[in-house]
């Protein structure tokens, strides 16, 4: 397939083609005053200049898209290394089973030694 750069230099060339076309076919227009001579004029310069703005708007979406999708893959591989990362905290800071979690209170005392403790002095 065509490079990026090309279809979207080509895509903007097809589109100033349209444009003089189209300027083509209005001076033609312009110049005469039957309207049976002025149809050839409207139906080749109108459908011409359309067919080369369909194709270059073709080839500048289809440059975008290409773009889009890039940068969709790029995120896509960040996520998945941050999910990794995140998982692999998260195996680190989890207390093995049956373990009791370390808590500190306020204080710097362990929440069950506060527990026996209050639970003492009453």
């Amino acid at each position: 397939m065509m490079d990026r750069r090309y279809r979207i230099g080509l895509g903007f060339a097809l589109a100033a083609a349209g444009v003089v076309v189209a300027i083509a076919g209005w001076m033609g227009v312009s110049n005469e005053t039957e309207v049976a001579f002025q149809l050839p004029y409207f139906a080749s310069a109108g459908v011409g200049a359309l067919l080369l703005f369909g194709a270059a708007a073709t080839l500048l979406l289809s440059a975008q898209f290409d773009r889009d999708e890039s940068r969709v893959d790029d995120l896509e591989r960040a996520v998945r290394g941050l999910a990794e990362e995140v998982a692999r905290l998260a195996d680190e800071l989890t207390p093995a089973r049956g373990a009791t979690p370390a808590i500190l209170g306020t204080d710097g005392a362990r929440e069950p030694e506060r527990a026996a403790r209050a639970s003492a002095s009453r």
